[in-house]
């Protein structure tokens, strides 16, 4: 069954936040934190792709991650500033790798380097030991607060994209370049980023997220309430699709009996 799921963020010093360990995390990479003064790092277990997209022009030593992250720190001077935005996005199981490669570089270079805004990605693998074709592969994209330019970070913040319109639109397109991967593959799946109700699909129920806790404990066979939930919300779905179709099957039985 076709997985939508986009989550928007933001890192903020004011809510005990760093970019270096955002950086580091998704990247599963040791980088030391010179706000913070304090080491980060993380084991590369399920980290498949990684990578620093730079708008034109940008200076080149900002693909280092260690750079870019000091440089984005020494940009912001408030005790309180919103470093980055950050999204998690969960990736089709369907399809190949170079595709979900594909998805997330068309994503950010429509959305955000085209608009001069650098963007860290990584994409993990989301592994189910017990069950590879039920992995949650997924991209984390953080995406820098201030335009970037041959001269380094803008002094001036990029305030547009706080317009809660682009939540919706950031979803909307996610969900573009999802089906067009789809697409691509001749494969009849599609996703949407409208709500069920929009959708017109009153009985199924919207399925839940495990945090990352509840993940890394359901994948060491430990049950989780979170998790039971998920799979509860599952097997109603499914038993109500199975339902409809049989009710569909019927009505169409009856139509060609007249």
């Amino acid at each position: 069954m076709a997985n939508f799921h986009v989550e928007v963020g933001v890192v903020s010093r004011g809510k005990g936040k760093s970019i270096t360990r955002a950086v580091s995390y998704v990247g599963r990479t040791k980088l030391y934190d010179y706000y913070k003064r304090e080491h980060c790092s993380y084991p590369k277990k399920d980290l498949l792709y990684f990578k620093i997209y730079l708008p034109i022009n940008a200076p080149p030593q900002f693909s280092n991650p260690q750079i870019l992250c000091n440089e984005i720190d020494k940009s912001e001077k408030r005790y309180d500033a919103r470093t980055a935005r950050t999204f998690i996005c969960s990736l089709p199981n369907e399809l190949p790798f170079n595709e979900l490669v594909e998805i997330v570089n068309e994503f950010v270079q429509e959305n955000f380097i085209s608009k001069g805004l650098c963007s860290i990605v990584a994409i993990h693998e989301g592994r189910n030991t017990k069950n590879p074709s039920h992995n949650n592969p997924h991209a984390h994209i953080i995406v820098t607060t201030r335009t970037l330019g041959k001269d380094g970070f803008n002094a001036k913040k990029d305030r547009e994209h706080d317009k809660k319109n682009y939540v919706h639109l950031w979803r909307e397109n996610w969900a573009k370049v999802q089906n067009r991967a789809y697409e691509r593959n001749r494969l009849d799946i599609r996703v949407s980023h409208e709500s069920l109700e929009v959708q017109g699909e009153h009985e199924r129920e919207p399925t839940i997220h495990l945090s990352q806790r509840d993940w890394q404990k359901e994948q060491k066979g430990e049950r989780t309430a979170v998790g039971d939930r998920k799979r509860a919300i599952k097997k109603r779905n499914q038993e109500k699709t199975l339902k409809r179709q049989r009710e569909q099957e019927c009505t169409l039985e009856m139509e060609l009996s007249r």
